[in-house]
């Protein structure tokens, strides 16, 4: 096996060698392009056929318990098991792109166990209540003996009797739901690791389900419930870093080492820091150093943070290239719950997960029992010499950006607001907004969050992976002043559909939005929501420019 991992992994470096030798660039540089893209060359963010049919048969699960369990929450009935099963449900199919067949049948069988209990639970209210039980039409089947052939063609069948019932928008709308409803699990799931309860995001959560449900409704009826559990996702994550900043201290600007340290590491990648927080308190007194990955990276802004000596820096950057970053680090790699990789395509032997459902050869991490984890690190051969790297400065202060932002716009020298979000990492993205700053008229205040460009009417900022910044940000702006804002977001992450259908619901903003990965929005949908709610895709510069200034 051993053998195995050295000759996939000497191929991920012959085959990215140019890379390698521009690795400098690469780590330290947050606009820099990597020329490479894990995602499309080799599949990491997409979902493959199988899976889908897969998904489709958990979706008829995740209906057909929503409907039963609205009906009991009515009469005050309460399931804790039902509800993890559903959160659970919903967080493999946010995160876990290549679930195998063995976590299907565990989740499949969690359900046919649950939901016969449950709609007899609710017949014997209705019994009791003298009323007549109303029950909903399914294919499913209830038995413990999963046929996964059988699954897949019946989950086929379901999406082609989908499409060929339900209008096209609105199948694209229930599709936005969906993405809003997995937003909201994500969000709901890393409250409860803070001991904060959700319990309305939880509601919401059944009430889109249920809503799926339904086969006659209008697009009118479906835009006011987007616009309703968009308002709950965005309370939900400002109480997520409300609880952040309780917890770790407000977010300050931080210099961040890319460099490496001689010694035995880990990886930990993902965004819930909470769970970098055990871990790095599991590993404070070994000679274990730690790096983080991707959204991980936030972590290093608070303050709390810093008080872990081996907690050591970044390594890489982004899911763009974790391929060559997961094959070119010598130790163990965590990844935390709702992480956005196709695990299958990805080297085995040192991969490690706290979700609740692991790709075969992810080794899971059960009640924070870290020792494999340790074990594995103190047997991999860890960095030689280790590699000095520049560090980059990341993160920004909230209210002396708030007054700052102020400060411009009190000076009534600007008729709009550009809010320039995160970026991603291809040429084409970078070009996009070099030239949109370039291009944009100096009466109009430019407000960037990961893209550096020196301009009087420009505020730069590095907001590293801080998805909370562009809502901040435009929330703030629309509290001081009633002066035209646009966001531009250059790529999506998770809640960016519930982002942009939150600001355009509330006339916040106009949304302009880059490319999105697949394995994160179908690009049918950003059409959707282009005919409900005018969100845009980038064109050219001059052609969004002139839209914006209503030149055209």
């Amino acid at each position: 096996m051993f053998l195995g991992h050295l000759i996939l992994a000497y191929c991920a470096i012959k085959i990215f060698q140019k890379q390698i030798n521009n690795r400098h660039a690469m780590e330290n540089n947050f606009s820099e392009d990597y020329q490479y893209n894990s995602c499309t060359s080799r599949g990491i963010c997409s979902i493959n056929p199988r899976i889908s049919s897969l998904q489709e048969i958990l979706v008829l699960y995740l209906k057909q318990t929503a409907y039963y369990m609205l009906k009991l929450q009515d009469k005050s009935y309460k399931n804790d098991a039902i509800k993890n099963l559903i959160l659970n449900t919903l967080s493999v199919m946010v995160s876990n792109t290549s679930f195998s067949e063995i976590d299907f049948e565990m989740i499949t069988n969690h359900f046919n166990k649950l939901l016969p209990e449950i709609i007899q639970k609710y017949e014997d209210i209705c019994a009791k209540d003298g009323i007549e039980p109303e029950h909903i039409k399914t294919v499913l089947e209830y038995n413990t003996e999963n046929d996964i052939i059988k699954s897949i063609r019946i989950g086929e069948a379901e999406f082609r009797k989908i499409i060929n019932k339900i209008p096209k928008q609105i199948y694209s709308m229930y599709k936005l739901m969906f993405v809003i409803a997995k937003s909201i699990c994500t969000n709901v799931q890393d409250l409860e690791t803070f001991g904060e309860d959700s319990e309305e995001g939880y509601t919401t959560i059944l009430i889109i389900l249920n809503q799926l449900n339904s086969e006659n409704t209008t697009t009118n009826e479906i835009k006011n419930i987007l616009n309703k559990i968009a308002e709950v996702n965005h309370n939900l994550m400002k109480k997520l870093r409300e609880t952040q900043i309780k917890r770790y201290g407000k977010q300050q600007e931080n210099n961040v080492s890319y460099t490496t340290t001689p010694g035995k590491a880990i990886l930990v990648v993902g965004s819930n820091i909470r769970e970098l927080e055990i871990i790095s308190e599991a590993l404070k007194d070994t000679n274990i150093d730690i790096y983080t990955h991707d959204e991980m990276m936030l972590a290093h802004t608070f303050p709390f943070f810093q008080k872990y000596n081996n907690l050591k820096g970044q390594f890489g950057k982004g899911i763009e290239n974790c391929l060559l970053d997961f094959a070119t680090f010598p130790g163990p790699i965590i990844i935390t719950r709702h992480s956005l990789y196709n695990i299958e395509n990805l080297y085995r032997g040192r991969l490690f997960s706290t979700d609740p459902a692991n790709t075969r050869g992810v080794i899971p991490i059960r009640e924070n029992n870290f020792e494999e984890v340790i074990k594995s690190a103190e047997d991999s051969k860890g960095f030689k010499s280790g590699k000095t790297c520049r560090n980059e400065i990341i993160g920004f202060e909230y209210e002396k950006i708030a007054e700052k932002i102020k400060s411009e716009i009190d000076s009534d020298q600007y008729s709009q607001v550009f809010v320039i979000g995160l970026g991603g990492y291809t040429q084409e993205q970078q070009n996009y907004i070099k030239k949109l700053i370039e291009k944009t008229p100096d009466n109009i205040l430019i407000i960037s969050l990961s893209y550096y460009i020196e301009k009087d009417n420009v505020i730069c900022l590095n907001a590293c992976f801080d998805t909370y910044a562009v809502t901040y940000i435009a929330e703030y702006i629309s509290s001081i002043s009633d002066i035209k804002i646009t966001i531009f977001f250059p790529t999506c992450d998770r809640h960016t559909i519930s982002k942009m259908i939150y600001f355009t619901s509330k006339n916040i903003a106009r949304v302009f939005v880059g490319a999105c990965i697949p394995i994160i929005v179908n690009p049918n949908l950003i059409t959707t929501l282009n005919k409900i709610y005018g969100i845009e895709s980038f064109s050219t510069v001059k052609n969004d420019l002139n839209k914006i200034l209503n030149k055209i």
